[in-house]
């Protein structure tokens, strides 16, 4: 386990449903991760997925709403460059850090044109007003997360600060949480575009 494991476990505890939380432990744990059964729990969640944030080689969401949707196409890129080199490992960071920067985007457009970082943003009385209390202490401790992902190096020599298992429960944190934020976020794609699969 690393430094974040625990904190993530207990979020996805909190965000799934029992049925939902199995299938992530079972594909959590499995090495090395199916991308077939991420993507089948992901549809499950509901909401822009790994089969449906693109079609046909393009993002399926207006071109405004990019610094929302664009983190998860990344967490696709990664998890497939990862699974096809055999180094997913090496990319886990980066689909934690991309996941956290979903829910970022989500959070400034709650609070509305406010140029914040996600932790200070949360202390924003605007944000604090619009989020359920619960919501807002989720995101409060995802923050934690997403700080080491951008900043903390200080972990031993040839190890990584995140594992795949942390990488695969951070992102679907991180989509659960998104599906709490999207109808107060003011988002101009409609989001009717990920009712189906396409890949």
């Amino acid at each position: 386990m690393t430094r974040h494991s625990e904190e993530l476990w207990s979020l996805a505890a909190e965000l799934l449903d029992s049925v939902h939380f199995d299938d992530l432990r079972v594909l959590a744990n499995t090495q090395p991760i199916g991308l077939r059964g991420l993507a089948r729990l992901d549809r499950r969640i509901g909401g822009p997925s790994i089969s449906t944030i693109n079609r046909d080689g393009t993002g399926q969401y207006d071109v405004d709403d990019r610094d929302v949707f664009r983190p998860l196409q990344y967490c696709v890129m990664y998890f497939r460059n990862g699974l096809r080199s055999g180094d997913l490992e090496w990319f886990a960071r980066n689909i934690v850090e991309m996941s956290c920067l979903h829910i970022e985007g989500l959070v400034k457009r709650v609070g509305g044109p406010i140029y914040l970082p996600l932790g200070s943003l949360l202390r924003h009385a605007v944000v604090k007003r619009r989020l359920d209390p619960a919501t807002w202490e989720r995101i409060h401790r995802f923050v934690k997360v997403f700080n080491d992902a951008k900043h903390n190096l200080s972990h031993e020599k040839d190890t990584h600060f995140f594992s795949v298992s942390d990488a695969v429960v951070a992102y679907i944190v991180c989509r659960r949480l998104g599906l709490s934020l999207y109808h107060l976020a003011g988002l101009s794609t409609n989001l009717a575009v990920f009712d189906e699969a396409f890949e």
